[in-house]
């Protein structure tokens, strides 16, 4: 057993089943409605961010297996990895659809139970976002009540991105990646870098031999598409469910989510695009 599972009881082996391994009893207890009277729609709702957090932390595990491999300079262990992740976020895409299905009378008959309640203090999310090189100190504050939240989060904004050590593990392959982008993990969300488009630019032109890196981008650029389509269609339920009124917890709702869905984690990857296209020696 890993360490993780230190903190709860041990089962003797000879005694674990179904039910006692995968702690099905615990986890069905976990779906308490606040609705006086309870509301049918509430057990639904709560099903749902729950099975996101469970996927989410999954996301996570995944996620410090591919900073390991780019270390490693594994790339056929990176695209195995990001092949899962990408699995799962697509299946993430399916789940949140599911919430076309609950009508706004539907929701309105138990959001009030929901306090201050609101997916923007999603911890794990966050760390997903941080992770991946979105960096906003701004979300820091809605957690400053939950020490072992902060911390995670902070650790996350202090450790070096997922394209940090892409960058890095593609200097270490030999490719001429700026030095200033190699001096240290950013604190700061990611900028553009016209530079490194060149490098990826050259990279992409000459396969033979690099074959395995342009997989990894393109799989990379997979995953960064399959987040904003994420994002999307998050967008697209809350118009449904709640047109354009403020989410609970205080955020502004439908309007909070479109200021994000331009986020992109490897910005590069998708300016050398228009290399391709606008450079002389285009074909």
């Amino acid at each position: 057993m890993s360490d993780r599972t230190s903190q709860y009881e041990r089962i003797a082996f000879e005694d674990l089943n179904y039910n006692s391994y995968l702690r099905v009893p615990d986890l069905l207890q976990l779906q308490q409605l606040q609705s006086d009277p309870p509301h049918h729609d509430e057990m639904f709702f709560i099903i749902i961010h729950q099975s996101f957090e469970l996927w989410f932390k999954q996301l996570l595990h995944e996620t410090d297996l591919l900073v390991r491999g780019f270390r490693k300079g594994s790339m056929s262990r990176v695209l195995k990895v990001i092949k899962r992740i990408n699995a799962i976020l697509a299946c993430l895409c399916d789940q949140i659809q599911l919430l076309h299905t609950l009508t706004p009378a539907e929701f309105a008959g138990f959001r009030e139970r929901l306090g201050t309640g609101s997916g923007f203090q999603s911890v794990q999310f966050r760390e997903m976002e941080f992770a991946y090189g979105i960096r906003e100190e701004f979300f820091l504050q809605f957690f400053e009540n939950d020490p072992e939240a902060h911390q995670r989060l902070q650790a996350r904004a202090d450790a070096p991105s997922v394209y940090d050590e892409f960058l890095q593990a593609l200097h270490a392959a030999g490719y001429p990646v700026p030095e200033r982008l190699l001096a240290g993990q950013r604190t700061s969300t990611h900028e553009l870098d016209e530079d490194l488009v060149s490098v990826l630019h050259e990279l992409y032109q000459e396969p033979e031999g690099n074959y395995h890196w342009i997989l990894v981008c393109e799989a990379l650029l997979d995953l960064d598409m399959l987040v904003s389509k994420w994002r999307q269609v998050h967008i697209l339920m809350v118009s449904r469910t709640i047109g354009g009124q403020k989410g609970t917890g205080g955020s502004s709702g439908k309007a909070f989510l479109e200021q994000r869905v331009h986020h992109r984690f490897f910005p590069e990857l998708w300016e050398v695009r228009n290399r391709f296209f606008h450079s002389p020696s285009a074909r």
